[in-house]
């Protein structure tokens, strides 16, 4: 008997896999807006020194940048990254219908590029940990190493 999964259930896994990115999507929205309204914060403030606007979107990236750090080891890799791009993705949508707001394309390329900017330091942080543990297995004798070293006396 075949015991390999058929391909409908593989495909209702798949389905389950995106419907809950879609949900933790969802439920980061309100995140998401905490971070644009602090945006909107940092805008005001930056308008009154008289920041130049160029700047913003750097601003933004590091905002969804930081979130994905921030994120990332509680939900997921897949699930952080689809929900802060649709998130950002989202909030440039909104932005067409909210008088005096524009969308801009630039905006959400910040926030995409802020998103891949976070997820690649936790990916070099996670691979610097791995590679110090593996040195660390290789440099350090294990616990049967030291009870063998200590009954012959060596120093």
């Amino acid at each position: 008997m075949d015991r390999r999964p058929h391909r409908s259930r593989k495909f209702l896994d798949r389905l389950r896999r995106i419907a809950t990115s879609l949900m933790i999507s969802i439920a980061l929205y309100p995140i998401v807006l905490v971070g644009v309204w602090a945006l909107v914060m940092i805008g005001a403030v930056a308008a009154d020194l008289q920041v130049p606007t160029d700047t913003m979107p750097l601003v933004y990236g590091l905002v969804f940048a930081g979130l994905t750090v921030a994120l990332i080891d509680l939900l997921g890799l897949g699930s952080v990254v689809l929900g802060l791009v649709s998130s950002a993705n989202l909030i440039e949508y909104a932005q067409l219908v909210v008088p005096g707001r524009t969308a801009s394309a630039v905006d959400f390329m910040a926030g995409l590029a802020g998103v891949l900017v976070g997820a690649l330091l936790v990916w070099a942080a996670r691979s610097l940990v791995q590679r110090n543990r593996r040195v660390e297995e290789i440099i350090l004798p294990g616990e049967t190493g030291d009870e063998d070293c200590k009954a012959t006396a060596c120093a």
